[in-house]
Order: C-alpha cells, then structure tokens, then sequence
C-alpha cells in the first residue's frame, strides 16, 4: 500500500493527542495488504499501553454479524426475511398487537419497524437472557408506524437474535463463534466479559476530552448482545469479516461463510435516508454510502457505540479496501473522519463528501421548528433564540450515565428540513432533520439516526 506502516502509526498518534482519545486500534485492509497500529492507553488509570491486540468494544458494528447469522439461516431455509416475527416467536409481543402480529424480520433488520429502539433492561446473565429481554419487549411504544420511516432500533437485533436461537437450537453467542468466529479464524472476537478476560481489553471513558474518567460501568446489559452490548474484538478481526463481505461471502481462509446471494442481500437498499445524514440507505443491518454521487451505494459499514467507547468499520468491495477504527473515549469521531477520508482516498480512490454549507440568507418559521421531540432515550427541546435554533438535549435517567446532563446546540440551517450543530465537546457538526408535517409543524427530529417525535 502506498502508506507505510510507519506513517499510519505516527498518524495514530498524533490524532489520539488531537481528539483527546484514551486509546486507540486501527486495522487497514488495502493494496492486497494488511496494516495495523495502534496508540495511547487502555485505561487511563493503570496507563497500560493499547496495541493491535487489544479488544475494544465494537458496539453495534454487532449488527452486521447478527444479520450474517440470519442470513445464514436464510439459506438454510430456516428463515424468512418477509415472514412475520411470529412465524418464529408466537409470544413476541409489543404494545400495539398489529404491530406485533404483522412486523417482519426484515422490518427489524432495516430498522423500519417503528418499534422503540432503545430499551437496555437487564434480563440477566443465564443463557435465557435474550429469551426474558424479548418478553420484557411488550410494553415499548411505536417511534412510526412499520414501514413508514426509519429510526435505528436496537430492541429490534434483540429480537433478531432470539430468532437465531430458536432457528438455530443455540445461544446467539455460541452461534456467533461456531457459525462466524470460527469460520473466520478470528478467535478473539468475545461476546462476553469472562471470554474477553484471555485478552488484554479496553476500558471505556466519560466526560469531554482533557476531563475524561474511567466508566464506572464496563458493559451494557448482556441480553442486549445481538444488537452490541458486549462484543469485544480486535481491529484487524472485523477487517477480516470485511474481507468475506467484499469477497462474495468467502473468508480470507477460504471458507464460505456467506453466500454469494446473502451478501448482495445484505448490500441492498431497503430505506433510503433523508439527504444529508451521515449515512444514506441503509440494506439489512448495512449502512450504506454513495460517496461519489453517481446514484449507487460503494461503500458499506457500520458504526458502533457503547459506555465510554466508539467504532467504525468501512469497506469498498470495488477496491477491496476496509478500515476498522476502535476507540475508548474522547473525539473519537473527529478521528474516524479524518483517518476514512484520507486512506480511501488514498488507497481507494473515493472519499466521503465534504460536508453541506450551512445557508445564511435563509428565512426560517420558528413556529415549525419549535417544540418538544422525545424518545425513550432522550428530550430534545427546540427554541429560537436571537435568529437561530438552539436545541437542548436531556437524557433520560438511563441514559445519563453514558450520556451525562443537558446539552446546548446551535443549529445551522443548510436547507428547510437539514440543520447542522457541533455538540458540545466535539469539533464535528452532526445532522438534525425535521421531518413530516404536523399542522404546519415538523413531526419528527431526526438526530443519530433516531427518530425523535413531537410531544
């Protein structure tokens, strides 16, 4: 590859220094060719160093091996993408029973089943863990009505995952290594804490960079695993699956672990979204990116989060170039952006678009904007304050533990649905969308992927 080891470990470095990030692990699949570094610490109290070996949480970057599963199961006619969850789970049960009796598996994988997507009650740790969570499920509330939109649903991987278990007369973590880990050769993957516990690991951090502290909680509830509670692994581990994904479903060892067919599947648009977020479509589990504009997806991933750590995984099939970022605090994302940008572009030719301009001459009805947008996860309250919007996110008691207090953010207008709005801590702007129409005001707040609606 046309960067050097050398350069992406100084590169490394000096952006854990910049962004303020504990720790860090970077893997770069390119050029026929594998590169690794790795930078910082992976606990800033006992100052261990971090290395290539080190497990990070992966977060949701889960999502993609859990829909590998289902696909598997597919393909084995064990499955059906556009069956009801019923089919599977007769007792899959949440508030609204049309819902209950008519979403698909398809409808979860997608993220368009409307179902409220963050809901991280413990059910445990004995292997009926999932079993209890989806029972727990029967009192969440509609976000949207199936199919109507997208708003990113963990309970719904959750759900997934139980049907793996039933389809498969397996738990979900033992399916992961028998049925993905295994076929990978990728060992290290840990879908729990007592199996991380061989490798040296990651501990995430609170608070903005320059005031961060070691988490008090290690790991989000384990019932929660299919959709990314616990899942433990090296960068160099998920460019592997990478590489079977961008490889027709074929590991770098030879084995099959997909087909051919399931990773086009995985790869195809079911939701589009709004223009401007930071991701465009999404296929089954896949985000998906279009990053040239000529009107088709070249670059597929996933993101994950989890207490105190972050990841990011993206592969270009066409060039056959992957990245896997693992990080345990700080600006993490202002890393991601910087290192994506410059190693696709390097090695692949392709880069992320640059961001919108926000438009100043722009004469906005407060009236439409303003108001109240919650989901369980938060409260997002929208005020106009001296010509701009500000907005005001408040997590929910749950929540506050990964999320902390209150948070104020000025809102840019780039059009009349899309503001931009850098959070505090952070250099980089997320993407806010208000959507619909609901007597002349916006029906949702689109924020981190999740639907927000008017309260």
């Amino acid at each position: 590859m046309t960067l050097a080891a050398a350069h992406f470990q100084q590169r490394l470095e000096t952006l854990v220094r910049e962004c303020g990030v504990p720790g860090a692990s970077l893997a770069v699949w390119g050029e026929g060719e594998l590169l690794e570094a790795a930078a910082g610490v992976c606990n800033l109290e006992t100052r261990v160093p971090a290395t290539s070996d080190t497990l990070f949480q992966i977060g949701s970057i889960t999502k993609l091996y859990t829909a590998a599963l289902i696909m598997q199961l597919v393909e084995e006619g064990k499955l059906d993408l556009d069956a009801p969850v019923r089919k599977v789970l007769p007792e899959f049960r949440v508030k609204d029973e049309a819902v209950a009796a008519g979403v698909t598996l398809r409808q979860l994988l997608s993220h368009t089943s409307g179902v409220t997507g963050d809901f991280f009650k413990d059910a445990g740790r004995g292997e009926d863990r999932v079993a209890k969570f989806v029972s727990m499920m029967a009192g969440l509330e509609q976000v949207h009505a199936p199919g109507e939109m997208f708003s990113y649903c963990n309970t719904g991987f959750v759900a997934a995952g139980r049907m793996i278990e039933v389809a498969n007369g397996t738990t979900w973590d033992k399916a992961i290594r028998t049925r993905i880990s295994k076929l990978l050769d990728t060992p290290a993957f840990s879908t729990l804490p007592e199996q991380a516990m061989r490798y040296q690991t990651a501990i995430g951090h609170l608070g903005a960079p320059g005031a961060l502290m070691v988490t008090p909680i290690a790991y989000l509830a384990a019932s929660n695993g299919p959709a990314g509670a616990t899942p433990m692994a090296r960068a160099r581990d998920i460019v592997t699956f990478a590489r079977m994904m961008m490889n027709e479903g074929v590991a770098p060892n030879g084995k099959q672990v997909l087909s051919a067919e399931s990773v086009h599947a995985m790869h195809l648009r079911n939701v589009a979204c709004p223009k401007g977020m930071n991701i465009d479509a999404i296929g089954l589990a896949t985000f998906m990116w279009d990053w040239d504009g000529d009107g088709h997806y070249e670059v597929f991933g996933h993101d994950g989060s989890t207490i105190g750590q972050a990841a990011w995984l993206r592969y270009h099939p066409e060039s056959e170039t992957a990245l896997c970022l693992l990080t345990n605090g700080g600006n993490g994302k202002a890393m991601a952006d910087a290192l994506i940008r410059e190693v696709f572009a390097e090695a692949a030719g392709i880069a992320p678009p640059e961001l919108p301009t926000p438009d100043a001459s722009l004469v906005l009805d407060a009236a439409r904007y303003a108001g109240r947008y919650a989901n369980s996860m938060e409260a997002i309250e929208v005020t106009a304050e001296g010509g701009k919007l500000v907005a005001t996110v408040t997590p929910s008691p749950d929540y506050a533990v990964m999320s902390g207090g209150p948070k104020r953010t000025v809102l840019e207008a780039v059009n009349t649905e899309l503001f931009l709005g850098v959070a505090p801590g952070m250099t980089l702007p997320q993407s806010w969308h208000f959507i619909g129409d609901e007597g002349g005001r916006a029906r949702w707040l689109h924020l981190g992927v999740r639907a927000h609606r008017r309260v």
